[in-house]
């Protein structure tokens, strides 16, 4: 058990001593009587036991200021084992993922309007409900336009990391608005590098990008995506209106020749494919450390001043602990 306010100390000391003084100097009550002369021998010392109410006052007193230390128990630290993947989720946020959604045609009927949702707001649900069915996969976040930001390092907490998701917006990287694929692979990468497990001396991991692929700035995309495949990471692009980019086909080559592959996040049938392709990918093993959180303590402690408290005024109502002198 440890205690959390011990900087009360610095106050509540001077005031108990304070308390103490004032009761040592307080006057006592006396009890006088002329025959009381005539019977002082015949009179009893008295018991020490009359001290009993003012020690339990003081004991009620030394609880409460422990109460008031904010006790709570210690936090202990689990180191887990576990197993699951390394994966690195990489969002695109260039000004054509704030576009409208553009509804699928249907042959043989004009095209419908475009909808309220932007490109931005379809990925983010379908990031969501993708890594909420990762619970046991570290999981690491890295935003990208012109250049390639970590947003999250690699966590098994998921809530934390849909939580951060759901504040990606607009004015996360306002003022740069172009695409750079490859320097999102890139950070995606060097994150995966850093902090992912390893497993008989190589690196292994996913990078999940979602976009809608129309690459325009930065380091060749490709490159990044080759790089990532030579350092064991598999590429897997969740793409938006991907045929509505021309290099298409040389994208989706590049993703498989990393041992990944391209899904269309529109398609609930293609996202439940994704899951299954990535359900089957080998598992790595690793160790995380879970802190439990502090529990508050102090309960016991004022209980035990209240306790103590009453004990002390009830025995004062008996005259057998009532101090004659």
């Amino acid at each position: 058990m440890s205690f959390t306010r011990l900087d009360l100390l610095y106050s509540l000391v001077p005031l108990l001593l304070l308390v103490l003084v004032i009761r040592w100097r307080r006057r006592k009550n006396y009890l006088s009587h002329p025959l009381l002369f005539y019977f002082r021998d015949r009179i009893r010392p008295s018991s020490a036991l009359i001290y009993l109410p003012g020690l339990l006052e003081l004991l009620a007193l030394g609880a409460l200021v422990l109460a008031l230390l904010n006790p709570v128990s210690p936090s202990p630290q689990y180191r887990m084992r576990r197993e699951g993947l390394d994966i690195v989720l990489v969002l695109d946020l260039s000004g054509s993922m704030f576009d409208p959604l553009q509804p699928r045609r249907v042959l043989g009927q004009p095209p419908a309007p475009p909808g309220r949702e932007s490109r931005l707001d379809v990925v983010k649900e379908a990031m969501i409900g993708f890594i909420r069915r990762r619970q046991s996969d570290r999981i690491g976040l890295v935003v990208f336009s012109r250049n390639g930001y970590v947003v999250a390092p690699m966590t098994t907490d998921t809530s934390y990391l849909i939580q951060y998701l759901k504040m990606v917006d607009r004015s996360t990287l306002a003022g740069e608005g172009q695409t750079a694929i490859g320097e999102g692979i890139f950070s995606a990468v060097q994150l995966a590098t850093q902090q992912s497990h390893h497993r008989n001396g190589e690196r292994s991991g996913l990078v999940v990008v979602f976009t809608d692929g129309e690459n325009n700035v930065g380091r060749d995309p490709y490159a990044a995506m080759q790089e990532a495949g030579t350092k064991g990471f598999k590429v897997y692009f969740m793409g938006i209106e991907l045929e509505r980019n021309l290099d298409a086909p040389r994208i989706i080559n590049a993703v498989q020749a990393t041992g990944g592959n391209h899904y269309d996040v529109r398609d609930s049938d293609q996202i439940k494919r994704a899951y299954l392709d990535i359900d089957r990918l080998e598992k790595g093993t690793f160790f995380t450390t879970r802190h439990l959180a502090y529990s508050p303590r102090f309960h016991p402690f004022a209980l035990a001043s209240v306790l103590l408290l009453s004990a002390g005024i009830a025995l004062k109502a008996i005259p057998y602990f009532t101090e004659i002198s």
